[in-house]
């Protein structure tokens, strides 16, 4: 078993947190094509042990966003994983790139599931995010500086 597959259980989701909600009507047009802006980003809470990662989705229209979405979710990593993933040299956790991806996978899903419940019964539950490469976004290992000095 490698490194990578070890890690992939020994984890937990922590905690989830809508970040961010907004319906901007004035901005949509229904005759105006939208496009769709996304980040991801990672963080860590080190005295928890907790990666988070928080993505972002705007569909736009001529520049202007009219729904926005970011949700944040936690992942508590299993003491032993975690000092796996400590590098001590750098003092910085090192996410392996698969593990990064399918952490990002799993907030992405449920990014996708709060914004279809946040639209429901609305003209803009159409807008659905769409499945996403995440091996275009995270192409490498992803480091994690710590504040803190390790012990």
């Amino acid at each position: 078993m490698t490194k990578e597959e070890k890690l992939a259980l020994s984890f937990k989701i922590a905690g989830i947190n809508t970040e961010e909600f907004a319906i901007v009507e004035d901005e949509f047009n229904e005759k105006e094509p939208s496009k769709l802006g996304a980040a991801i980003n990672f963080g860590i809470n080190e005295e928890n042990q907790i990666i988070g990662i928080r993505t972002k989705f705007q569909f736009e229209q001529k520049g202007k966003p009219f729904l926005i979405i970011a949700v944040a979710c936690d992942f508590e990593i299993e003491k032993k994983a975690w000092n796996n993933l400590f590098d001590k040299e750098s003092n910085s956790i090192l996410l392996p790139e698969g593990f990064a991806s399918h952490l990002a996978m799993l907030t992405v899903g449920t990014t996708r599931g709060v914004l279809h419940e946040k639209t429901n019964n609305t003209p803009f539950n159409r807008f659905i995010l769409p499945p996403i490469n995440l091996t275009k976004l995270i192409k490498e290992d992803v480091t994690i500086k710590l504040e803190k000095e390790a012990k």
